[in-house]
């Protein structure tokens, strides 16, 4: 989907990697057949080698790398992401994760994040109410995580990371297969109605680090951000930590919505039907942490 979305088309073609430029980062990966099994396994959505490896050489690229040096540095990213799958243990996840299964369930309980279906080019939409997150449930979740931390990663971060691999392992390549093309690409609302000084924890300990583990591990996943319903506190809190961890083109990504005008920005994006209960649709969507027992 990165290769036909209509914003990069218009605004960031310079991005986009020649089939040469793509082809000799497939030569690369196939000299070492151990990483080319993790990718093809674990890494590349819907089995599509080649969108993966897009993404990755859109990476270099954007660092102003061409030819063989982007080649060359997309699979420097590549491994970065493989490495970092089997430092997390993100391989495995899905079936046998490091934290306890009652650590996932408080997880699923205190993090509001849920799944609405396919925007209209196949986007799978997900929607997180970071405003109603209880503050004193998530610093509890924060702190007992830090008890099942891996490489320094507290546990909640790992949980949304599972969210991360169900979606991308799981739910797109069903979504892909019955839309008949890959969907890869996610439209993100954030809804900050609510969001005030005690989020401070949860936008700081972890969504930004949780932002800097998904550019390394889902490059280039991102078709639009909508935060909805944002005031004062969005400015102030939110924008400032997530911004310095994004490129300048995925910032272009991000629109921020007032609550006058969520619905009307919500329709430039979706179909009315796609629109979550929560701000005022029809779609009560199911929660990300529940998408592994669908």
């Amino acid at each position: 989907m990165l290769a036909n979305d209509p914003l990069v088309r218009e605004h960031f073609p310079q991005y986009l990697p020649s089939e040469d430029e793509l082809s000799a980062t497939a030569q690369l990966v196939a000299e070492m057949p151990s990483n080319e099994m993790q990718l093809k396994e674990f890494v590349a959505i819907h089995a599509d080698v080649k969108a993966t490896l897009r993404r990755f050489c859109w990476q270099a690229k954007q660092d102003g790398l061409t030819g063989a040096a982007c080649a060359q540095e997309a699979v420097k990213l590549l491994n970065l992401c493989l490495e970092r799958r089997a430092k997390l243990g993100l391989n495995s996840i899905l079936t046998t994760p490091s934290f306890p299964p009652e650590y996932w369930a408080s997880f699923i309980d205190v993090v509001p994040q849920t799944y609405h279906g396919l925007g209209p080019r196949g986007q799978p939409i997900v929607l997180i109410r970071t405003g109603g997150i209880d503050p004193a449930a998530f610093n509890k979740l924060q702190s007992t995580g830090q008890e099942h931390a891996v490489a320094d990663v507290n546990a909640a971060v790992l949980c949304f990371l599972r969210c991360e691999e169900c979606l991308f392992r799981k739910t797109v390549p069903e979504e892909s297969e019955s839309v008949g093309h890959l969907a890869d690409r996610i439209i993100l609302i954030i809804d900050l109605w609510g969001m005030g000084l005690g989020h401070i924890r949860f936008a700081r300990d972890f969504l930004a680090v949780a932002v800097r583990q998904t550019v390394i591990l889902y490059p280039e996943t991102l078709d639009r951000v909508l935060v909805v319903n944002a005031a004062w506190s969005f400015a102030r809190l939110l924008w400032p930590i997530l911004k310095q961890l994004l490129h300048p083109v995925t910032q272009r990504k991000v629109e921020i919505v007032d609550a006058s005008r969520t619905r009307e920005k919500l329709l430039e994006h979706l179909d009315a039907n796609s629109i979550p209960f929560q701000l005022g649709g029809p779609n009560h969507g199911i929660h990300m942490g529940r998408l592994l027992h669908d």
